[in-house]
């Protein structure tokens, strides 16, 4: 039989050293890249718990400048009439495809009023119809275009308005609307508003129209008539 030599120290420790540079080697090769800085840990579990960011609600807010609109007495009010959006003892709040107007019922005059054609928001029907909300005050308007995930808020005292991510109005008014057709019966009803306000007196504010001009257009309470926007 071939006699057995033990393996000289030298070698021995070379073997080592060549299979430390080996395993070294791997793991390096293994590691995702930037797996070695500690941040990189940090970032994955973060975004573990919190979630993506694009998740959280947009407060963003831009603000515009208000343009009054443009219209003539003699324009046709277009096939759905004006609507009316708000109504008190001290003011109307109307619009349609031509503006959104603020109607002051004390000086009889309009005091405020907003081009919609400029912010998308002049249509009355179909995929962009622009959903108005005014608040139960009378002095914020929310427009919201159905197709759009933003809208515009205009406040009436300070004249300002701003674009900002949509979201549904709380305290909006809406509680004292009704059907045009408890103010007055089917034989009547044709250049009138579709809705009607209720008080508490037991009178009824609507809007009418004569000739389907901007001109005749008239807000209606009780046994009293304003012409909004003749001249």
């Amino acid at each position: 039989m071939l006699k057995y030599q033990k393996p000289s120290r030298v070698i021995i420790v070379v073997a080592v050293v060549f299979v430390a540079i080996l395993g070294v080697g791997l793991a390096v090769n293994l590691m995702p890249a930037g797996a070695g800085d500690y941040n990189f840990y940090n970032f994955s579990v973060k975004g573990f718990m919190s979630g993506d960011d694009t998740n959280e609600t947009d407060t963003s807010e831009t603000l515009l400048k208000p343009i009054s609109p443009e219209w003539l007495p003699e324009q046709s009010i277009g096939a759905d009439m004006a609507s009316l959006d708000y109504a008190s003892d001290d003011i109307v709040i109307f619009h349609g495809y031509f503006g959104l107007f603020v109607y002051d019922l004390d000086s009889l005059r309009i005091i405020r009023s907003l081009d919609l054609k400029s912010l998308n928001c002049h249509y009355t029907q179909g995929d962009n119809y622009c959903e108005v909300s005014v608040s139960t005050d009378g002095d914020r308007v929310q427009l919201h275009p159905l197709s759009s995930e933003t809208m515009y808020v205009y406040t009436v005292a300070d004249n300002t308005l701003k674009e900002t991510a949509y979201q549904p109005m709380e305290e909006r008014f809406g509680s004292r609307f009704v059907p045009i057709e408890e103010v007055m019966s089917s034989n009547e009803m044709g250049a009138y508003s579709f809705k009607a306000v209720k008080f508490d007196t037991g009178e009824y504010g609507y809007l009418h129209i004569y000739d389907w001009t901007l001109g005749t257009l008239s807000y209606v309470r009780d046994d009293m008539m304003y012409r909004l926007l003749g001249v």
